[in-house]
This record gives C-alpha cells, sequence and structure tokens, in this order.
C-alpha cells in the first residue's frame, strides 16, 4: 500500500515525489527513518512551491512553510513534521508506529493540498492507515477488546496519567494503577529503592491516598484515558471485600488483588503463600463486586500452581503473576541493610527467568488467562512469556529506565509476530515447543 503512488503520475512533483514514497517505505523497516525522510519530503515540497511559483524562498525553512498560504491548523503540522524530523536526525528519542504515521498522515495532508491547488485532474483521496501491524496484537480478554495484550504494571506506571507525554494509553490493554488501600498510607521509612544487577529492590509500603481520594479526584481524571485496573491491598479479607466493593464503579475495568501482604487477623499468614487464604480472600472479593478480579500470585512460594490452583476454583477471573522475589542487601561499608524495611522486592531484567518459569508451570494447571510480568524489556522477553502460556503481559521496571518502552515493545512485537508468518498474538501464546 503506497498513499503517495499518485505523485509517480504528475512529472511536475518529481523533485519531492520520491521523498514521500522513500518515508512511506522506510514505516516498514524503521519509524525513526520514517520520521526523518518526512521532514526531507515536507522541505522539498515547500521548495517546490516557491519554484512554482517564481518566488525567492526565505533561508529558514521555517518562515518558508508560513509564506506558501497555508492555514494555520496544516501548516502546524509541517512544523510538527520538521521537529520531529530533527528529534529523530539527532537520536533525541525513538518514534513509535503511532507517531512516524502522524507524521505521514501529514506530509500526505500537505501534498493534497498541492495537488488541489495545482494539479490537473485532481482527485481527494483519504489516507489510508498503516497501523495495519496494531491488527496483530488485537485480543480479548476478560470481555475487554484489547488494542495490545500490553499492560503496564502497578507500582511502576503511577495512576497512568504521569506516562500521557510518553505513551499512547489507549493503545495499551490497560494500566494497572498504583495499588489502594482502605486508608491512606505513608508507606515505609527510610531508604525504599536500590539499583541491583539487572534489577531493582523496593520497600516503598503501599503509599497512596487511599481509596476515597482515588475515587474521588483520581479516577476521574484517568478512566476515559485507559482501561483502569486497580490494584488493592488489605490486612484482612474483609479489606478486600470492602475495597471490591467500593470499587466496582463506572471506570474500573477490573480489580487486582495483591495478596502478597499479611493477614493481620490471622497470625500474619501472607495471603499469597497459603492456598486457604488466596483462596478465602479471592471469594470474598468475587463476592463483592461485578468487576473481573485478577489475583497477582506471589512467588515466595514453594509451589506456585498449588496456589494458582485454589484461587482459580474460588472464582479468579484471571491471574498476574508473577510479584517481586523478596531480597535484601548489606552495606558492606556500614554492616547495615540498605533498605530501611531491611528486605524489599526484587524487580526487572535479574527475575525474568523465574517469571517465564512459573508462567508456564501455572499454564499446565489453570484454564483462566494470565498476565506474565517480571523482567520484561523488550518484544523478545514478552514473546516469551506468550510461548510459556501468558495471554497478555504487563511491563514494570523498565518504565523507570525508558517511559515509553511499553510502545516500543508493542511496535517490536508487531514486526516480530509478522516476521514469524502469524496473523495475531493469540497464534503465539502456549506454543513452545518441548521437542529437541
Amino acid at each position: 500500500m503506497n498513499n503517495f503512488s499518485f505523485l509517480s503520475t504528475r512529472k511536475e512533483y518529481r523533485s519531492f515525489s520520491k521523498d514521500c514514497t522513500d518515508a512511506e517505505a522506510a514505516y516498514h523497516t524503521s519509524y525513526d527513518s520514517c520520521v526523518k525522510l518526512v521532514r526531507t519530503a515536507v522541505d522539498a515540497a515547500v521548495k517546490w512551491i516557491y519554484a512554482t511559483e517564481n518566488k525567492l524562498p526565505p533561508e529558514n525553512l521555517s518562515d518558508m512553510i508560513a509564506g506558501v498560504g497555508l492555514n494555520k491548523n496544516l501548516a502546524d503540522k509541517l512544523h510538527h513534521c520538521r521537529k520531529a524530523g530533527n528529534a529523530a536526525i539527532h537520536n533525541e528519542k525513538e518514534f513509535s508506529a503511532i507517531e512516524a504515521q502522524e507524521c505521514l498522515k501529514n506530509l500526505f495532508e500537505f501534498v493534497q493540498w498541492i495537488d488541489s491547488r495545482y494539479g490537473k485532474n485532481f482527485s481527494p483521496r483519504t489516507f489510508k492507515s498503516l497501523t495495519g501491524d496494531d491488527d496483530l496484537l488485537q485480543t480479548e480478554l476478560l470481555g475487554m477488546k484489547l488494542p495490545t495484550p500490553i499492560f503496564a504494571a502497578s507500582g511502576t506506571f503511577g495512576f497512568g496519567e504521569e506516562f500521557d507525554n510518553f505513551v499512547d494509553l489507549k493503545r495499551l490493554g490497560g494500566v494497572m494503577v498504583k495499588c489502594i488501600t482502605l486508608k491512606p498510607r505513608r508507606g515505609n521509612d527510610g531508604v525504599r529503592i536500590t539499583e541491583t544487577p539487572s534489577g531493582m529492590l523496593n520497600c516503598i509500603g503501599l503509599e497512596n491516598p487511599g481509596v476515597e481520594t482515588f475515587l474521588t479526584k483520581i479516577l476521574p481524571r484517568i478512566k476515559d484515558k485507559m482501561n483502569v485496573i486497580v490494584n488493592v491491598s488489605g490486612s484482612s479479607i474483609e479489606d478486600y471485600g470492602e475495597l471490591a466493593q467500593l470499587l466496582d464503579v463506572d471506570g474500573v475495568a477490573a480489580i487486582e488483588l495483591n495478596i502478597s501482604c499479611p493477614n493481620v487477623k490471622d497470625g500474619g499468614i501472607i495471603f499469597g503463600t497459603d492456598e486457604r487464604q488466596a483462596a478465602l480472600v479471592t471469594d470474598w472479593a468475587k463476592c463483592s463486586t461485578s468487576k473481573p478480579v485478577i489475583v497477582k500470585l506471589s512467588p515466595n512460594v514453594t509451589d506456585i500452581t498449588k496456589i494458582a490452583r485454589a484461587v482459580e476454583s474460588a472464582g479468579a477471573d484471571a491471574l498476574s503473576l508473577i510479584n517481586t522475589l523478596m531480597g535484601m542487601e548489606i552495606n558492606v561499608h556500614t554492616w547495615r541493610p540498605t533498605l530501611g524495611n531491611i528486605t524489599g522486592g526484587l524487580s526487572g531484567g535479574a527475575i525474568k527467568p523465574v517469571a517465564v518459569r512459573m508462567v508456564w508451570q501455572v499454564a499446565q494447571v489453570v484454564n483462566v488467562p494470565i498476565i506474565g510480568m517480571g523482567g520484561i524489556r523488550s518484544a523478545e522477553d514478552a514473546a516469551e512469556f506468550f510461548l510459556a502460556g501468558a495471554s497478555a503481559i504487563a511491563v514494570g521496571t523498565a518504565n523507570f529506565a525508558e517511559p515509553s518502552i511499553t510502545m516500543k515493545i508493542a511496535d517490536d512485537l508487531s514486526k516480530y509476530l509478522r516476521g514469524c508468518g502469524l496473523k495475531n498474538i493469540r497464534e503465539l501464546i502456549g506454543k513452545i515447543k518441548r521437542d529437541a
């Protein structure tokens, strides 16, 4: 498909037509190259207008755009293309498929304007979308039709709005927002985060504004921007039920139970490490809401499949795994723990092999969908989780290092699927080959 093929029939446009077709061709190999070439095509087309009008162009290309008689809206679009092109040339950022297509659409609108003004046989045309690649990623989960099976993991993405300038939030499957509790929590004292080889340790302590503030002030701001999955945590089974009931409102797509917490009413047993406790909290939440309930499993257990089967039997609509691994770091100069809470949750690339193994194990014994997470930093990492049996994935710690990483993973995952000859991401799920 070539939106600019009509230019080749106009010999008078030869000074910029190849730049346009080259830009569109580059879209299928490199979004950055596409954006660079759009800038080149815009400049060539603007210069063509001045040559056609026998006018001496100003030295500054921005002034050249102002002098060709465009309306402000189209002129602004061309300025955007040139600014984006400059950013690509200087490697200031990596561009996504959506951003590259936006530049191509702006260029298309410009050459259509040129053809309507100077063409002898002008006929209006409609830009044909190139993001058919995203059809490869479209899927369904928990009754939701998703543009991609890529989520942002809780605790690494705020409430989503913080990433609005870096990510097309509607292109994500959803955002698992910062963990919410019944009452506000200020979190742990002391050092809360420390880097580790290929990852990080954290002991934030579930700092959050509480469910009332979330419902009255935060949810109204974000509910139309993305699929909102609310991660919740409690100190008792009743807490989870109350939270599930309060969050059974418009704008909440699903509830994710963080069961890596102690039940203070039952001797401090961690919900997620005890089959009975995990099942009880799942059942209580399910009975308290009409929303889909996702249970986030802890890896700090001997056999994760037992917990997975227990919560599935209790009514879990989906499972997300894994949560962080328990870890610790000691400062060898002070002989003291680095973290204020002594221990913390290990996340990042270091835990990916453990996460993939657990997703594969759980996929063998449950029938509900799995959202895989743990150390995903690339499309190749994501593909491992799908092959292991995940129906979707969530990106966590990588968001801190590269805020737009979810978009890059989506773009690269489309290329990967296309290279494998697959028509949809569902064809990859659970297709791990066990033969030698």
